[in-house]
């Protein structure tokens, strides 16, 4: 008879729902604190890249800085010194620069 009740009890299955409630709000912590942040950034430089004209001041990914000459498709003229340019692709533009207290404060 005791064999009979420890056997027979009948256990409750926990809900599916439940268990995966910490993975969705791990989810939406990832999503809210990485990616939705990474996306404002981006569409932020692609509204700056979009915005750039003949004769902005910029600011290159690699430290360079120089003033836009001519700008075609991807690539951008930029006058590093007097009749020194070159050409970069427009990716690789951090920043339009106002003056250049700007760049020493960062």
């Amino acid at each position: 008879m005791l064999n009979y009740f420890l056997f027979n009890q009948t256990t409750q299955q926990p809900n599916p729902l439940v268990s995966l409630l910490p993975l969705i709000i791990m989810f939406g912590a990832l999503y809210l604190l990485f990616i939705l942040p990474q996306q404002k950034a981006e569409k932020k430089h692609r509204q700056m890249l979009d915005s750039l004209t003949k004769g902005n001041r910029v600011l290159l990914s690699s430290g360079i800085i120089g003033t836009i000459t001519n700008i075609k498709d991807d690539l951008v003229i930029i006058e590093i010194s007097p009749k020194v340019e070159i050409k970069v692709l427009k990716n690789t533009i951090s920043r339009i620069i106002e003056d250049d207290a700007e760049v020493k404060n960062g």
